[in-house]
C-alpha cells in the first residue's frame, strides 16, 4: 500500500503531479525472513514537502526445483488490471483513471544481500533478470541486477538454492516471536498418506487474460506435470473457469486416477484453451464447497490462474470456510500475476 499526501498545515493552490524518476531496492536475506528497505527518488515541483508511507508485507517462499529445496524471493513492480464481475469487465482499482501502461521513463536499481547461512547456501539465481554474485564478503553474498537499466516490467525473482546437508533452521526474530523452518523427508511424506483417501482437484484459469505472454500454455504444461505426478488410486478432477465453470468429470465430484480418466484428461489439457470470458473465481469455488469432501478424505486444490480478481475478500472469506477439510495452493502464471 502506498499513500502520498501533503503536510495538513500547508495550504496549496497549485496541485502538481509527483513523477516517480527511480526505485533503488535494498534487501538482507537471512534464512526465511526478509529484510527489506526501498527507496524511491520523486520530482516534487511544488514548493512544500510530500510525505510517501508504505506498508507491506514480504514473504518468502520454499520451493522443490528438480528436488533441491529453494527459497524465493520476490519483489513485486507490475500491477495486473483485475476483472470485476460486477461489471464483468477490467476495472482501475479504488475507482482511479488510471491507463495502464507497458513500460515508463524510470528505472529500478536493486541490492539484496543473502546470509550464507553457515555454507548452506549451494546456488542463488534469478528466472526473472540477468544477475551478478558478489562473493567477497565474508557474512554475505551480494545480488545486483546485471542490467544498469532495468524496466519495471516483470517481478523481480531471487533464487536461493539450499545444500542438502544442510540442518533445520530455528530463527529468533526481537523478543516476543519464534519462526522454526522444518523440511520433512520423503519417508515422513509418505508415512502421513499411506492410510488417507486423497482428492486432488486442479482449478485453471481459462479467462481471456490467460492469452497473453502464453499464460494458457504454461497451464497445460503445467498440468501435464501435475498428472503424471498423482499417486495411485487417488481421486482428481479437472475444472476450467471463466465467465463460467466446466468440470472435466460433471456427473462426479472426483473419480479414480486410472488410465481411461487419465486419457481424458490429456485430452481435455491439450485442447485446453483461454476461451472462457471474464475471471470469476468465487463459483468452481462455491461448487467445491458444496461438494464437501467424503469423512476421512484429504482434498487438496490446486488454483492456476495470473490473478487479476476484484472480489478477493470474498473468495478469501470462503476459502477461510472450506479451511478445516481443504487445503488450497496458488499457482501465479505470468510476469504481472497479482496475489489473487
Amino acid at each position: 500500500m502506498l499513500r502520498i499526501q501533503q503536510q495538513a498545515s500547508l495550504s496549496v493552490l497549485l496541485k502538481e503531479s509527483v513523477p516517480l524518476k527511480q526505485i533503488h531496492v535494498d534487501a538482507r536475506l537471512r534464512s526465511f525472513a526478509a529484510d527489506v528497505t526501498l527507496t524511491q527518488v520523486f520530482q516534487n515541483d511544488e514548493s512544500v514537502p510530500i510525505e510517501a508511507v508504505y506498508c507491506y508485507v514480504s514473504e518468502l517462499d520454499l520451493l522443490h526445483c528438480d528436488e533441491k529445496p529453494t527459497i524465493r524471493f520476490v519483489i513485486p513492480t507490475t500491477i495486473a488490471p483485475r476483472y470485476s464481475p460486477a461489471e464483468r469487465g477490467i476495472a482501475s482499482p479504488g475507482g482511479t483513471q488510471a491507463n495502464y501502461v507497458q513500460s515508463a521513463p524510470y528505472t529500478i536499481k536493486f541490492d539484496c544481500q543473502v546470509d550464507k547461512l553457515d555454507q548452506h547456501v549451494a546456488c542463488i539465481s534469478s528466472p526473472s533478470h540477468p544477475i551478478m554474485v558478489d562473493f567477497n564478503d565474508e557474512d554475505f553474498f551480494l545480488v545486483t541486477l546485471s542490467k544498469q537499466d532495468t524496466q519495471l516490467d516483470r517481478d523481480i525473482i531471487i533464487d536461493i538454492e539450499l545444500s542438502k546437508t544442510r540442518t533445520n533452521t530455528i530463527v529468533a526474530i526481537e523478543k516476543s516471536a519464534l519462526m522454526v523452518s522444518f523440511m520433512p523427508n520423503e519417508e515422513d511424506c509418505q508415512r502421513g498418506s499411506n492410510n488417507a483417501m486423497n482428492e486432488f482437484l486442479f482449478v485453471i484459469d481459462c479467462s481471456g487474460s490467460m492469452n497473453d505472454d502464453n499464460k494458457i500454455g504454461l497451464a497445460r504444461k503445467a498440468m501435464l506435470l501435475f498428472l503424471k505426478g498423482l499417486p495411485v488410486k487417488c481421486h482428481f478432477n479437472i475444472i476450467r473457469f471463466g465467465s463460467n465453470f466446466l468440470p472435466l468429470f460433471g456427473d462426479q465430484v472426483t473419480r479414480e486416477y486410472n488410465e481411461m480418466n487419465t486419457s481424458q484428461a490429456e485430452a481435455l489439457i491439450q485442447g485446453m484453451e483461454a476461451d472462457l470470458g471474464g475471471t470469476e473465481l468465487l463459483e468452481p469455488l462455491r461448487w467445491l464447497k458444496k461438494n464437501h469432501p467424503p469423512v476421512g478424505c484429504v482434498r487438496q486444490v490446486f488454483l492456476l490462474t495470473d490473478g487479476e480478481v476484484s472480489n478477493v475478500d470474498q473468495v478469501i472469506n470462503l476459502c477461510h470456510e472450506m479451511a478445516s477439510s481443504t487445503r488450497i495452493f496458488s499457482f501465479g502464471l505470468g510476469h504481472s500475476a497479482s496475489t489473487l
